[in-house]
C-alpha cells in the first residue's frame, strides 16, 4: 500500500469548504453559484468542486461547496482576482456563509 505525505504549507493540494445558508430561492442561488464556478474553473490551480444541498427537510436552505485547488496560493489568487468580487457580491446578497481552507491528512477510496 502506498504511503502519502501531506504538507500543511502552501505547497500541496488544499480543500476549500464553504457552508451556505440561502436566503433566496434555491434555483436562483444555484444559477448564480454556477456562474461563479465557471469563473473559478478558469483560474490557475483550480481542480474541481462539488455543490451539495442538505437532504433534511428542515434544512433545505443549507448547501456546502467542496473545492479542490492545487495549492493555497492558487485559491488566494483566485479570490483576489478583480473579477471575483462581482461574483462574490451576488452570492453574499443571497446567503450567509462560512468558508475555510483545509490541508489533507488522510484519504481512503475503495477504487
Amino acid at each position: 500500500m502506498p504511503t502519502h505525505k501531506y504538507d500543511a504549507t502552501d505547497s500541496g493540494i488544499v480543500t476549500f469548504v464553504n457552508q451556505f445558508t440561502v436566503h433566496s430561492s434555491p434555483e436562483e442561488f444555484e444559477k448564480i453559484f454556477a456562474e461563479v464556478s465557471e469563473f473559478m474553473a478558469e483560474q490557475p490551480g483550480f481542480i474541481q468542486y462539488t455543490l451539495s444541498r442538505s437532504i433534511d427537510e428542515d434544512k433545505q436552505d443549507r448547501y456546502i461547496n467542496i473545492a479542490l485547488w492545487e495549492d493555497a496560493q492558487s485559491w488566494r489568487n483566485a479570490v483576489a482576482h478583480p473579477g471575483f468580487q462581482d461574483h462574490a457580491k451576488e452570492i453574499r446578497a443571497r446567503t450567509t456563509n462560512v468558508g475555510e481552507l483545509y490541508a489533507p491528512r488522510q484519504s481512503f477510496s475503495v477504487k
